[in-house]
């Protein structure tokens, strides 16, 4: 892959992880008056519309294909979401923003596995670097309250997360053959399905929360159909079949830095000297990790003066 189209997915991962960081504080908010299976139907049924027309010539799939895109949208919305959800509904954030700092090392480890990715040495000491700069960040909270063990919730937390990771490896191997929006649309289309049960539920038990939704939860409506939807995947999985998936997971370590800065500006909480401590470290990581130290092995320096 050229540089440009390196650099371009590695902005995209940075955009993506952007959104999705914003995204909690906006969809705890939406919360509040939609309930969560049927915001999930809402956010990815309507962002599924959105990428018809940009796959209307590409809906043919091979047949042989089928079980791997049912498997794909079952571990990555249907199963993925409401263990998350349900995950932090009996766990704190501090613990669920921990566990989601392993994702990283959770993608390294399968992606040698599965799709036979070499674990190379930046990429070890970027996610180490990434490590202690969340541990720094989500540090201050855990001295100041204590870290309370929430088995249940946080075993949902992570087996959520293990499924993304495998949501990832198999959307890989699914690019080989099919555009990015052919897999992603597909992905929605059968979360969304698949949600449809639950939504009808959540309708009977209080029919009447479709004319409560607040004003603020309206726009977390657009944000999530619009934004975390359709934008942050198109773009988190165009970068996830420009780079390699290890490599990918590592800008997981972006959302907790950017969802303190929308609690600044949506809550007016106030930056610490421990933020922008791990903030640097985790830049300091991503750039490890994506490859920009100034050293060259000398024999890379030999082929390159022989050019």
């Amino acid at each position: 892959m050229n540089s440009n189209h390196r650099q371009l997915a590695f902005l995209a991962l940075i955009l993506a992880s952007i959104i999705w960081g914003a995204s909690a504080a906006v969809m705890k908010i939406t919360l509040f008056t939609v309930p969560p299976f049927s915001l999930a139907l809402i956010r990815f049924g309507a962002a599924a519309l959105l990428f018809l027309p940009l796959v209307w010539k590409n809906l043919i799939i091979k047949k042989e294909d089928l079980p791997a895109f049912l498997l794909l949208g079952l571990i990555g919305f249907t199963v993925h979401i409401p263990l998350f959800l349900f995950g932090l509904k009996l766990t704190t954030a501090l613990n669920a923003g921990i566990i989601v700092s392993s994702v990283p090392l959770f993608t390294l480890l399968l992606a040698s596995i599965f799709l036979k990715e070499k674990i190379k040495i930046n990429l070890v000491l970027g996610i180490i670097l990434g490590i202690a700069g969340v541990g720094i960040i989500i540090g201050k909270d855990a001295f100041a309250t204590g870290v309370k063990l929430s088995p249940f919730g946080d075993m949902l937390i992570l087996t959520a997360m293990l499924l993304f990771v495998f949501y990832e490896i198999l959307s890989k191997k699914l690019f080989r053959k099919y555009s990015v929006f052919v897999v992603t649309f597909y992905s929605f289309v059968i979360g969304a399905v698949t949600f449809i049960p639950f939504a009808i539920f959540e309708f009977a038990q209080n029919p009447n929360w479709i004319n409560n939704v607040s004003q603020a939860s309206f726009w977390g409506i657009i944000y999530g159909i619009f934004l975390s939807s359709f934008a942050a995947y198109s773009l988190w999985q165009w970068g996830l079949s420009k780079l390699s998936a290890n490599r990918v997971g590592f800008f997981f370590y972006l959302d907790p830095v950017v969802a303190t800065i929308v609690a600044v500006i949506l809550l007016s909480e106030v930056v610490t000297g421990p933020f922008i401590i791990g903030s640097l470290l985790i830049f300091a990581g991503l750039f490890i990790a994506e490859g920009r130290l100034p050293y060259h092995h000398p024999i890379h320096q030999l082929k390159q003066k022989s050019k």
